[in-house]
């Protein structure tokens, strides 16, 4: 099965029904227990970030000095190297540019042959290392916008002026070679909700690749892993007190048949239909999608900023990728252990890890 984010040369119609076929074939995946190799590895560069987004907990703690040096990193880019389907890494954090060595990580991984999406909150994107990413080779960069207005988008990134970075490196990238895919993510939250189609008008009429959107999760979800060994248990009900909280649910229905309509005419709306139309159910009663299985730990093994393997930001590390093999831990009796366990889980983060 081709996957939905190989899909860009196919009409929209195609890569809408391909990115649901995808997620009917985790969930089958997930019944009949059959287990291909990861489709992708996710680096968590550091847990170090320059904003202050009040949906995450990264930014509350300092970066340990324990993180990876890049010799290390270079011999765990060695043994993953072709072990997932994809040959692919998405590079995070925290913020992965904050990291002097990130654009000397991105340029070795590149030599060895893998595919690289790295995800940016932007601020650090000079024309300059712009330029550079483009050299490297890097395949996607995913910036995250979450509103046409400034003050709006500002205020949910924690720090003024981000805007004005993120639409300076949307027109930089239109103005050069466009040899890299230029993505947005889009958190979707109260203030918001009315404009999630502008959103996606906006990023066809800037020639982008797409635009995905995702709910909103209990700021532990976002937790620095120097500080945890896994996810610190969010208040019960957190939801509940959150004004960020999409309250106009009848507004953000309206809005994802927008998204639906515009994802079939031109496919850069990048999440699985089958998502979108559980937006409104999950805000209105989240626990309702309790029942749902979290398909994140069949498609990506995660690797944070130690070295430390995991199938889930949720649950402790099942190995090193120093020392342990990636096809071992992928496969091990814990793994499976698990998976099966994810079939009951009751986190809310499961909306976060369906798109996968």
């Amino acid at each position: 099965m081709v996957h939905p984010n190989q899909t860009h040369i196919f009409p929209g119609a195609l890569r809408r029904l391909s990115r649901d076929a995808f997620q009917s074939s985790k969930r089958w995946m997930l019944l009949l227990g059959v287990l291909p190799p990861p489709l992708r590895f996710q680096i968590d560069l550091t847990d170090g970030c320059n904003l202050r987004c009040p949906t995450c907990s990264k930014w509350q703690a300092t970066p340990s000095p324990q993180e990876l040096t890049l010799v290390e990193w270079g011999a765990i880019l060695g043994r993953i190297r072709n072990v997932s389907l994809l040959n692919e890494i998405s590079v995070t954090g925290g913020e992965p540019l904050t990291r002097p060595d990130a654009l000397p990580f991105l340029r070795l991984a590149k030599s060895l042959g893998f595919r690289l999406h790295l995800i940016s909150n932007g601020w650090l994107l000079s024309d300059e290392t712009l330029r550079e990413l483009q050299v490297i080779g890097v395949d996607r960069l995913t910036l995250s916008l979450n509103s046409l207005n400034a003050a709006l988008h500002d205020e949910t990134r924690g720090r003024p002026g981000s805007h004005a970075r993120i639409l300076h490196a949307i027109e930089a990238w239109r103005s050069g070679p466009r040899q890299m895919d230029l993505c947005l993510s889009t958190l979707v939250v109260e203030a918001n909700c009315g404009e999630l189609t502008s959103l996606a008008r906006f990023a066809q009429q800037q020639g982008l690749t797409g635009i995905i959107f995702q709910v909103l999760a209990p700021a532990e979800a976002h937790y620095p892993f120097a500080r945890h060994p896994s996810m610190p248990r969010p208040a019960e009900g957190w939801h509940l007190h959150d004004p960020r909280w999409v309250r106009s649910v009848e507004l953000l229905e309206e809005q994802v048949q927008g998204l639906l309509h515009a994802q079939r005419q031109d496919g850069r709306v990048l999440n699985p239909p089958s998502q979108l139309r559980n937006f409104p159910l999950y805000y209105r009663q989240p626990e309702a999608l309790r029942s749902q299985p979290c398909l994140g730990l069949l498609t990506r093994l995660y690797i944070d900023p130690f070295g430390n393997m995991r199938l889930c930001y949720g649950h402790a590390p099942l190995g090193n990728a120093l020392t342990d093999d990636p096809r071992r831990v992928w496969r091990s009796a814990a793994a499976r252990s698990m998976r099966r366990a994810s079939r009951s889980c009751v986190e809310l983060c499961r909306m976060l890890n369906n798109n996968l």
